[in-house]
């Protein structure tokens, strides 16, 4: 199998399947650009690993092929179809982050006393997921962040049921 690296130090390109499948992972996470913001890195620099005239390290890989929704075995062998949580437009959905937006609203909602149907369940899980994700990578963050949606959400919720007429509370 061809190597990356010599002992000499000098990068030699990718095995072709290998670069293909690399290509792959560019092309669904949006291009070069965004997968240079992914990891902190120029477009150029990743272009470069694309190329096979720069080693990509590791740790940049495995994040770029994640977030593509691929595993690391996809990308070198081929063999292993790509995670089914991989959505067409590139995102990827964090299941525990998603679970868990999704249980602080059922929990306020029921607090509140007031009805959610499923499918509005369902709409308001996503956008809220949508704002915490797209805000920081940090799970940590993402966790404070979720507090942060229900204190507004409550906010809301209670403003509404001050307003007469406006239906936001269930009989």
């Amino acid at each position: 199998m061809q190597r990356l690296e010599s002992d000499e130090g000098d990068v030699s390109g990718w095995p072709p399947q290998v670069e293909a499948r690399f290509k792959l992972v560019i092309s669904r996470l949006g291009g070069l650009k965004k997968c240079g913001d992914l990891v902190g890195v120029t477009a150029e620099q990743v272009g470069r690993w694309r190329d096979g005239k720069s080693k990509a390290p590791f740790v940049a890989v495995a994040k770029l092929v994640a977030s593509a929704g691929l595993t690391l075995d996809w990308l070198t062998t081929g063999e292993e179809k790509p995670d089914v949580r991989q959505v067409d437009d590139g995102v990827h959905v964090d299941d525990e982050l998603m679970g868990r937006v999704t249980d602080a609203i059922v929990r306020l909602y029921k607090d509140e006393k007031v009805a959610l149907s499923p499918v509005d369940l369902g709409r308001l899980s996503a956008r809220k997921y949508s704002e915490i994700a797209s805000a920081t990578d940090d799970a940590l963050e993402r966790l404070a962040m979720i507090k942060l949606v229900v204190r507004q959400l409550r906010a809301d919720l209670r403003s509404a049921a001050d307003e007469p007429g406006t239906g936001k509370r269930s009989a």
